[in-house]
């Protein structure tokens, strides 16, 4: 199903939507996204703990206070201002968290509790959240989230979604329909690279918040700050399990930050994954032209392999390939090119924002990374940095 695909099935009246957290990624690309989808929905709310929110990679960040005149919508310091603040709280129909790594949790427990609280007191509507990712930096609390949603959803309380843009285009979907036919068979192997031009990020000891560990994390940088976007592919497409990691890292002498890994994950049906990454690659991605992020990925089955990858700021450099030992199955999936993350900051917002208005409208979610995805990716990481710590392989917690 495509981003837009479930419309046809949903209300004609436009979502209402609150954004939490109004920093560099909520100011650069959820807000004015939302703010330019005027057909679809409104931004009802934005909310900010700092009266000034302040971000090291944009100085000019907006005080609450403009926003809230810039988008002619109220803002408040605190969730529980929000929720008091029982019109604006009860025509929410999703909200988007866009906070701090370690804040994911507590936050989207509030709004779980929310949503059944809201659910239950009779003619409450469904309460959906997109939560940035990576879902949590800490196993315990993964689960935790994990747990809350699927009785959430069972409830029909409402959606969760992660904004694993990748996972929602055309590629990934293509991808996962094709492991789900059967037509890899039962896959043996993958092989993932990811290699970012992030130098600037991990090397500067201005940036704490990615750098430098908070709450429950074991360590910081490349691994909690990039992997769990390939991660949350993998898994969505093939939908193995991980049940061991071994991993070694290097790490950056100006900050402490992991900047690359290589880790060897065993998954629980014999599968073996082997992944690496790195934020050495040279370039920056929001130059002009831009110099993006390099993919590769291949899953080897007992029928078949599919190969994708390419650098995702050139669609021609990459395609969605299928490989069998019948040459009329095999070759190019579809004329898609090669996309995997979305950080337009132009339009109205990538394939998972565009996923998440559909849903907040009445239309039934794609579910491109749900909470099971998130737990895996977190999951992985965090048996990554104690690997790397301990030298040796470490079992999922």
């Amino acid at each position: 199903m495509s981003p837009g695909a479930s419309d046809a099935t949903s209300t004609r009246r436009k979502a209402n939507i609150a954004v939490i957290g109004a920093g560099w990624w909520s100011q650069g690309w959820h807000i004015p996204q939302l703010s330019r989808n005027k057909d679809r929905c409104n931004l009802v709310a934005i909310v900010d703990s700092s009266p000034h929110p302040h971000s090291t990679l944009n100085p000019d960040l907006e005080s609450l206070e403009d926003l809230g005149a810039k988008y002619s919508c109220p803002v408040y310091s605190s969730i529980d201002g929000l929720l008091a603040d029982g019109a604006v709280s009860a025509a929410m129909d999703g909200v988007i968290i866009c906070t701090p790594h370690s804040t994911h949790h507590d936050i989207g427990v509030q709004f779980l509790e929310y949503g059944t609280k809201r659910a239950n007191s009779g003619g409450g509507k469904p309460l959906h959240i997109l939560m940035e990712k990576p879902m949590t930096t800490c196993v315990e609390e993964a689960k935790s989230l994990h747990e809350l949603v699927s009785e959430y959803e069972k409830r029909g309380d409402g959606s969760f979604l992660i904004n694993h843009s990748a996972n929602y285009r055309e590629q990934s979907k293509s991808a996962k329909d094709m492991v789900m036919s059967g037509k890899l068979g039962r896959i043996r192997l993958i092989t993932a690279t990811f290699s970012s031009p992030l130098t600037w990020l991990f090397d500067s000891p201005a940036n704490k918040g990615w750098n430098e560990p908070d709450g429950k994390m074991l360590g910081n940088g490349f691994g909690w700050g990039q992997a769990s976007h390939m991660l949350a592919w993998i898994y969505h497409v093939s939908n193995v399990t991980p049940s061991r990691v071994y991993c070694q890292m290097t790490h950056s002498t100006a900050t402490g930050a992991d900047v690359s890994h290589s880790a060897t994950i065993t998954c629980a049906d014999g599968t073996v994954f082997s992944l690496s990454g790195t934020s050495l690659l040279p370039g920056y991605e929001h130059s002009k032209p831009p110099l993006g992020k390099r993919v590769g990925i291949e899953m080897f089955g007992t029928e078949g392999t599919l190969i994708y990858g390419g650098d995702d700021q050139n669609p021609t450099s990459g395609y969605l390939e299928l490989r069998t030992a019948n040459a009329s199955n095999s070759g190019q999936v579809r004329d898609l090119g090669f996309h995997f993350e979305n950080t337009e900051t132009s339009g109205l917002g990538p394939e998972s924002l565009m996923e998440f208005v559909t849903v907040c409208k009445g239309g039934r979610p794609y579910a491109g990374a749900n909470s099971a995805v998130g737990l895996k990716a977190v999951q992985t990481i965090e048996a990554m940095y104690r690997s790397n710590a301990s030298g040796k392989a470490e079992d999922i917690l």
